[in-house]
Order: structure tokens, then sequence, then C-alpha cells
């Protein structure tokens, strides 16, 4: 049992590795790209150019970590079961309702300020229908990929673990990247919260909607294994870019 693991293993990091573009470069452009961006707006460059493909970029970078996602457990089911469509059909249908129930809530939270707290939408996030840009649906999507392939890393034995306490501890680190975004998503033009504070409200929203769409992706069966490496440098990369934008 123990070699048709290692044999699978090998033959996941093969597929992997002659991709049409292998994952040390991609993982390397993410890093240039993003500090780039960072370093652009610190220097007063390319500011309409960047205020611009914001929100593209946005959708751009959680599209590009899900389909590395669905492609590497497409290698694997593929190896392990004769299930993968019915798998990679569930991987779909939650990062789906990932991006339509959280762009949902954003929407609500927008229009009453009883979920995050009062905050409006900037210029900067364009396109937007009814207040809310388009991209932030995906922006959750992104980073609870992310954040789901740092705890990954982080905790050992991770597919052994409780559900409730892995959501649990994803849903913390969302909460610390946000508490990392916030002050340069302001600065950006992103969003703006009523008297320049943000409440604990917040925090707290960010912390409860994690957990249960995390919670949810682990009872569907899904995140039992690694996911990609870009996933879990996307992580690093965006705090990179967001710490670079705090420092002004």
């Amino acid at each position: 049992m123990r070699m048709a693991k290692t044999m699978m293993h090998t033959n996941i990091e093969q597929a992997r590795k002659f991709g049409i573009v292998p994952e040390k470069f991609k993982i390397i452009i993410l890093y240039v790209l993003l500090s780039a961006g960072g370093l652009w707006h610190v220097l007063g460059i390319f500011q309409g150019l960047m205020a611009l493909l914001a929100g593209p970029l946005v959708v751009g970078i959680s599209l590009w970590i899900f389909f590395e996602c669905r492609q590497a457990y497409g290698e694997t089911q593929k190896l392990k079961t004769k299930a993968a469509p019915a798998f990679l059909f569930r991987f779909s249908a939650w990062s789906a309702a990932v991006v339509l129930v959280s762009f949902g809530i954003e929407w609500v939270g927008v229009q009453t300020g009883t979920i995050f707290g009062e905050y409006r939408y900037g210029e900067t996030l364009r396109p937007q229908l009814g207040g809310v840009p388009l991209a932030i649906g995906f922006a959750w999507l992104g980073m609870l990929l992310s954040s789901i392939a740092v705890v990954q890393k982080t905790i050992p034995r991770f597919a052994d673990r409780n559900p409730a306490a892995l959501s649990l501890a994803v849903g913390l680190l969302m909460v610390l990247f946000d508490v990392m975004m916030e002050p340069a998503a302001i600065t950006l033009g992103y969003w703006s919260w009523s008297g320049n504070v943000v409440p604990l409200q917040n925090y707290l929203a960010w912390w409860l909607i994690s957990f249960l769409f995390t919670f949810g992706g682990l009872q569907l069966g899904l995140f039992r294994e690694k996911l990609p490496a870009p996933a879990l440098h996307a992580f690093f990369a965006q705090l990179i870019y967001f710490a670079i934008v705090g420092l002004i």
C-alpha cells in the first residue's frame, strides 16, 4: 500500500513537472507581479493602469488558483479512483457557491450595514453591481483556497483532523489576512468604513463566513489532500503586496 501511494505521488509530481508552464516558474511570476504592483503604488507610477486592472487582476488570480487546484485534484483522483468526474463536480460546485454566496452576502452587507458594519466600496474595483464589485466573490474564493493551503501545510496529518477544528483554523487565518489587508485596501480605495474605523463586527463576520464555507467543503469530501503550491504561495504573495502598499 505504501509503495502504491509513493508511485501515485511520483506520477502526480511528474505530471506537474512536465506541464506547459513549470510550477516554480508560475510561483516566481506571482511574487514578481504582486511585488511590482506594490512598488509601483509606493512610487506613484502606472496608477491609472493599476486602477483599471485592479478588478480583472483579482478575478484572474482567483481563477488561476481555482484551475490550479482543479487540475491537481483531477490528476490525484484519476490515479486513485474512477469517481474523479464526480469529485471535480463537487469542487467546482463548491467554488461556484463561494463566489455567488459571498457576493450576495457582501451585497446585503453594503445595503444594510448589518453583517460587516457600515462600509462602502470605492471606485477602484470595477465593474460593480448594486455597489459591490463583481470581483469580490472571486476574491473570497481565492483567499479561501489559499488559506486552506496554508493550514494544510501547517497542520500535520491534516486529513485526519476534526473538520470543525480545521474550519476554525482557516477562519482565523482569513481574519489575520483581513487585519493585514484592511489598511492597504483603504489606501487603494477598495472600500471605506463609516468613521474610518474597522469594526470588530467585520472580523467576526469574516471568521464565521470562512468557517461555514470551509466546513461545507470538508463535508463534501474536499481538501483532504494538499492543494498545489501556487495556492499556498498566493497567500503570501498577496500579503507582500498589501504590506508594501501599507508602507505609505
